[in-house]
């Protein structure tokens, strides 16, 4: 038995020096090698206490079984940098494909200052106002102002402009903070049309004018400072109360996409636009005939500073179904 304080002894060293000489003579007396009882041969012979046995060495580059739902240590650095990878590629081609939309945008661009050639020969410029209250996206929005601004892209000059007002059907009566906001009143809604009817005007407004937008040919595209105008407002609106809306109304121009694309800084409002680009914001601000004429002058600036202009914004695909 080792003495008290010693560490723990290896089988050879528990076994006396005695024993060894013992099993050394009969075993030179029976014509065996002393090396078969050596030290280290009994060792391996005998059985090791289970608090001595080393771990298994561990060989690089060999397939060691795991127990079931255990990562080795090299496998997870293995999926680790397989997915750093992956990922780097990812960012890679991401990149790529932003330089090469980027170089089909300066080349369109180039194209259209070169040759004086856009996809269509009007921009018709929309900003709605709508019912709102202090309560923010509680509040279920109704437009209460629909007006429309014609640029002519080869003159940069607005030759017509479309502009009506809209009852409300659902919060018939603004709220104090609503006509604060947008200057409008409740004796310059109560007479309105409602939102259907004023559709159909500017659909017949669209046809006196000469504009055409369809498959085969589009002189004209809407424009817009961001999607609320069209998406949430005016889309959400015919699909809550079940109104038919043309089609042209589904894809359109975000002008302040553009605008951030082309002199390479953050989207940001109407007057902040106007001031990086030299000018000032005419009328009242949050007024809807206001707010179109000034985004339309943003655009024409923007082509004149040789910016292109193309529809770049859209509503998402809509699923068909069909009656089984």
């Amino acid at each position: 038995r080792p003495p008290r304080g010693a560490g723990r002894l290896r089988a050879p060293e528990m076994v006396p020096h005695a024993l060894w000489l013992l099993l050394i003579g009969c075993g030179g007396a029976i014509g065996l090698q002393p090396a078969v009882f050596s030290p280290i041969a009994t060792a391996r012979a005998l059985p090791t206490p289970r608090h001595a046995r080393a771990p298994p060495p561990v060989l690089l580059g060999a397939r060691t079984r795991v127990a079931p739902g255990v990562v080795p240590l090299g496998g997870q650095l293995q999926a680790d940098r397989t997915s750093f990878m992956c990922k780097r590629t990812a960012r890679r081609r991401r990149g790529e494909s932003k330089e090469r939309s980027r170089s089909g945008a300066e080349q369109r661009r180039d194209a259209a200052v070169r040759d004086g050639v856009m996809p269509f020969e009007w921009l018709l410029v929309l900003d709605v106002e709508a019912t709102c209250d202090v309560r923010g996206r509680d509040w279920e929005h109704e437009i209460i102002e629909f007006p429309v601004v014609a640029l002519n892209l080869r003159t940069l000059q607005v030759e017509h402009e479309f502009h009506s007002f809209v009852r409300p059907t659902i919060n018939g009566t603004l709220t104090p903070f609503c006509t604060k906001l947008t200057g409008i009143t409740q004796d310059i809604v109560d007479p309105a049309p409602h939102l259907d009817q004023v559709l159909h005007s500017f659909d017949a407004w669209l046809a006196d004018k000469g504009f055409v937008n369809t498959p085969e040919k589009r002189t004209f595209a809407f424009c817009a400072d961001g999607h609320f105008d069209l998406q949430f407002f005016l889309d959400g609106e015919c699909a809550r109360k079940r109104i038919p809306k043309p089609e042209y109304f589904d894809k359109w121009v975000n002008v302040k996409q553009l605008f951030a694309d082309h002199y390479k800084t953050r989207r940001c409002k109407i007057a902040k636009m106007l001031d990086i680009q030299g000018m000032k914001f005419e009328g009242r601000l949050h007024s809807g005939i206001d707010d179109s004429r000034n985004i339309a002058r943003i655009a024409a600036k923007l082509i004149e500073d040789g910016s292109p202009m193309y529809i770049n914004e859209g509503l998402p695909p809509r699923t068909a179904f069909r009656d089984l």
